[in-house]
């Protein structure tokens, strides 16, 4: 038997987010959002954007040009072709209104 969603609680630039989902997807999240909390962290660091927002796209963008370009970016080796964006939908489907 499955087990219910829970809420996960995932912090990105010093704010908190309510994120449902599986709980064996649960240590995913968390090292997702801490992958793109590093990512975004580096860009406030070297850069003079101030807006987490523009910080947000920009590292969106690097990112997506790390995958594009095929660079590992560490994930774990469990996930078959088509499964990490079915994964990524199925967090961005679970944030709370109100919460991001």
């Amino acid at each position: 038997m499955n087990q219910p969603n829970r809420p996960v609680t995932v912090r990105v630039m010093e704010k908190d987010y309510r994120i449902v989902c599986p709980p064996d997807e649960q240590g995913m999240l968390l090292r997702t959002a801490e992958y793109l909390n590093d990512e975004m962290a580096t860009i406030r660091r070297d850069s003079k954007v101030l807006s987490t927002e523009r910080i947000a796209v920009l590292a969106a963008l690097n990112i997506t040009r790390q995958l594009l370009e095929g660079r590992e970016l560490e994930l774990p080796d469990d996930l078959g072709d088509g499964e990490l964006a079915g994964r990524i939908d199925r967090v961005l489907d679970a944030i709370e209104p109100g919460q991001a």
